[in-house]
């Protein structure tokens, strides 16, 4: 009886850990399960959101088509009628974008499935806006603001870059603003661009080495071929092109640790001084759009049909996560 005692311990120290650690997986799973679920995007409260006077404010019958056209697409790409409503928000605030009923109905739900954020796109609307900053246009800044944040732009960077043309470099302020909006698209490092100033006075040559040095050099964009590639290596490349193919190339991204993609800039917004560690630790995300077709690629997928103007279309397309944000969910399950 002792021994068949001391077995049964024994055998209860081996299994309780498999046994808890298989519940665990289990509630795990069911857990992500649910919460895919409740991520989910229903045409029913699609079409009571685009039917509401604080919504798209469509008829009835018009806001029932939208929403069964959408709510596949939406869902794909993790988008979720709070998602909507908050970038709604902010597009037609009159403090902010100032958007027209007409122009939401346009741009809201592209704007939605390239994951605009509301919050960073009313810190660009602000540092572009502000007249200590940039001291844009309200017109101007409609436009800017949602074309900076899409390059996923610092705004920090974009008010530094001004102080540096403007006020040190002593541009004229028009001049000083349309190269802030250009360098802050292409990511510029305000600091280097100052220093290499004072010590060349050539401005072209102190942008291409600022340009270099932003995020010290760890980010990479998509050429043409597919393939993601450093900026001094587009210099290298592309000669006195390659600023405006660097432009047309989108970012390449990391996963973080909580299992979404961003950009070498959205690290450094969110780490801070922390930022290059974890963004050089991050798996690189195998980024994914939906095409035209309605059917879901990877970039390698998008420049094997597209060839030269996959680049264009990559930028219309609506973007859903990446198959590492995926595989590493299945990995903590």
């Amino acid at each position: 009886p002792i021994r068949i005692k001391a077995l049964a311990a024994k055998a209860a120290k081996t299994w309780t850990p498999i046994i808890c650690s298989t519940m665990t997986r289990m509630l795990f799973a069911t857990i992500a399960a649910l919460l895919g679920l409740a991520a989910a995007v229903t045409p029913e409260e699609l079409e009571n959101y685009f039917y509401s006077t604080s919504g798209l404010d469509l008829s009835r019958a018009e806001a029932h088509m939208l929403a069964m056209q959408e709510a596949d697409s939406l869902t794909k790409c993790g988008v979720t009628v709070s998602d909507i409503k908050a970038l709604a928000g902010v597009l037609y605030s009159t403090s902010y974008i100032d958007m027209s009923k007409a122009e939401i109905r346009q741009q809201l739900l592209p704007l939605a499935k390239q994951h605009i954020d509301p919050e960073e796109l009313k810190n660009m609307w602000t540092a572009l806006y502000s007249t200590s900053s940039l001291d844009l246009s309200k017109s101007e800044c409609k436009s800017r603001s949602i074309e900076l944040t899409k390059y996923r732009a610092e705004p920090d960077q974009v008010k530094a870059l001004y102080d540096v043309l403007y006020r040190s470099i002593n541009l004229p302020k028009t001049q000083a603003q349309s190269d802030t909006l250009e360098l802050a698209a292409a990511g510029c490092d305000p600091k280097a661009l100052e220093a290499s100033y004072k010590a060349s006075r050539d401005l072209n040559s102190a942008k291409s080495s600022a340009l270099r040095a932003n995020l010290n050099g760890e980010a990479k964009r998509y050429a043409k071929d597919g393939k993601a590639y450093t900026l001094a290596e587009f210099q290298q490349y592309y000669g006195k092109d390659y600023f405006l193919e660097w432009l047309a190339a989108p970012a390449e991204k990391r996963v973080a640790n909580d299992y979404k993609a961003y950009t070498a800039s959205e690290f450094r917004m969110f780490f801070g001084s922390s930022w290059e560690s974890k963004f050089i630790a991050g798996l690189p995300a195998t980024q994914m759009r939906i095409a035209e077709d309605g059917k879901i690629y990877d970039i390698a997928e998008f420049v094997q049909y597209y060839k030269d103007s996959w680049q264009k279309k990559w930028a219309a397309a609506p973007e859903v996560p990446c198959k590492e944000c995926h595989a590493a969910k299945e990995v903590v399950v």
